[in-house]
């Protein structure tokens, strides 16, 4: 039994994943999280907007285009970088672990006003 704890020990720390590198043509992670807190909060104010009667898929394209040329991008940079991340998981809950972190600051700072 001595022998199986450090053999378990190595075999966890050799499952241990690596974090892949960004490719140089994807949106760095750090502005990533940034422009997805942004669209995520386009997308809130579109829905409660199209709650008094506003169409909602409009207003979302329209803050989306917003959101990109706000951060100087376009459309297929944001979205062929949006697929390099959900092709890996561990980045994008890395990005998303951030994002709510950032979000819940702004709401608390909010609730203090």
């Amino acid at each position: 039994m001595k022998r199986f704890i450090p053999f378990l020990f190595l075999l966890l720390s050799a499952c241990k994943s690596e974090l892949p590198d960004v490719p140089k043509d994807v949106i760095a992670m750090e502005q990533m999280e940034i422009i997805l807190a942004d669209m995520h909060i386009a997308d809130a104010v579109a829905e409660t907007k199209a709650q008094l009667g506003m169409n909602e898929k409009m207003l979302t394209q329209e803050y989306h285009e917003q959101v990109f040329k706000n951060h100087n991008i376009t459309r297929e940079e944001f979205l062929k970088s949006y697929k390099f991340y959900e092709a890996n998981p561990a980045l994008l809950n890395k990005m998303y672990d951030h994002i709510l972190e950032k979000m819940s600051k702004r709401e608390e700072a909010v609730g203090k006003k």
